[in-house]
């Protein structure tokens, strides 16, 4: 133990070193206790679903009330989305440009391009290049053990990882 000692303070600087490393195991101990999740229902990763028998704000609502509801002493979790509507889809053009050069006034060349969009059908409907979802106006959360402050703060912060903004209202109530 002797020799462990002093090739320790030999090494410059060691008590910075010791100090990280204590600083790193208590950053451990804290985050850990901060998850409030069973290891056997924490959810795979999420992927954005969509389909036409329900809106994306009803979707995320299921997916943060499964979330929330995993976190210990959170309780019944009820959740409600605001959205600015559906979202917006970026749709696939065919694109035809026509370059047609003639001779002016004056013997003055003349260059007018045009250029024709049309809209890329498949299966009989526009072919769909990607999605944006709708903008999150507001988030509220109900639940039973919000009266907790560190399991408020639980689910103030699974919330926002989840939502990946921090700028968007959310309220999160004592209650049910």
């Amino acid at each position: 133990m002797k020799k462990l000692w002093a090739k320790i303070k030999q090494i410059k600087h060691w008590e910075i070193y010791a100090a990280v490393v204590v600083v790193v195991v208590m950053l451990g101990i804290y985050l850990s206790g901060m998850t409030g999740k069973k290891k056997s229902e924490q959810p795979s990763t999420v992927a954005m679903v969509t389909s036409n028998d329900s809106s994306y704000a009803a979707q995320m609502e299921t997916k943060l009330q499964k979330v929330l509801s995993c976190i210990v002493g959170a309780g019944k979790v009820s959740v409600m989305v605001m959205t600015d509507g559906e979202g917006t889809a970026e749709l696939a053009y065919d694109v035809q440009e026509k370059t047609v050069t003639q001779a002016g006034v004056n013997g003055q060349e003349v260059t007018t391009t045009t250029v024709d969009k049309t809209v890329v059908i498949k299966n009989g409907s526009p072919m769909i290049l990607w999605k944006n979802p709708p903008a999150i106006l507001g988030i509220v959360v109900v639940a039973s053990g919000a009266s907790d402050p560190s399991v408020r703060l639980n689910l103030l912060h699974a919330v926002q990882t989840f939502i990946g903004d921090k700028q968007v209202p959310l309220q999160i109530l004592s209650g049910i």
